[in-house]
């Protein structure tokens, strides 16, 4: 009985070693295995970054393209529009009297005019950038003062545009009122001979 007893234990240990070492090399391989799909999940997702960086690099490039040809575009049509507001001013000072005092100030006006349009034409926006930066290092005030004045006239004529078509905000809280003047007699200021008052 005692050696069915020790062969019985030698069997469970023997089959316990056989379990132990079996567990630990399903461990092993479930360890392999787990480091493999981390390398593999690490590796697709560094291919997906590089890729997306790629792509947003591409696109970022191609959008700087496109606002570059539409900025070059807008200031071919802006120098067109100027040359041809300075050939009307010439053509105005043309026609003006030769001692007039108005057809100097024109001529100088048509002038800058055509230097303006030739400039934008040979230099583009990349020129006109080059040169505001330059001035502004140089005379950082007299650029900070322009801007703002720049700022303040744009600011007046969007103003002024909203008012004359109409979209401005005071044009409802107008009063209209109801009378036998009519709208020039309303617009003109009290006193002026024959409109108004008399």
């Amino acid at each position: 009985m005692s050696e069915m007893a020790n062969e019985s234990t030698g069997r469970a240990q023997q089959a316990g070693q056989t379990a132990k070492q079996e567990a630990s090399a399903t461990a092993g391989q479930a360890r392999e295995g787990a480091s493999q799909v981390v390398g593999t999940a690490t590796d697709q997702v560094r291919a997906v970054t590089g890729e997306a960086r790629a792509q947003a690099g591409a696109m970022a490039g191609d959008l700087r393209t496109r606002v570059t040809e539409e900025a070059e575009s807008q200031a071919r049509r802006g120098a067109q529009v100027m040359r041809q507001w300075a050939d009307d001013l010439s053509g105005l000072a043309d026609s003006a009297d030769a001692d007039s005092p108005a057809r100097s100030l024109v001529t100088q006006a048509a002038d800058r005019g055509h230097r303006a349009a030739d400039y934008l034409d040979s230099r583009g926006v990349g020129g006109l950038v080059d040169d505001l930066q330059d001035f502004a290092r140089r005379r950082p005030g007299a650029f900070l003062g322009g801007a703002v004045v720049a700022g303040f006239a744009v600011g007046r004529l969007a103003k002024a545009g909203s008012k004359a078509d109409g979209s401005g905000p005071g044009r409802s809280a107008q009063p209209r009122t109801s009378g036998s003047r009519s709208l020039h007699e309303d617009a003109a200021p009290p006193g002026l001979p024959g409109l108004g008052e008399a």
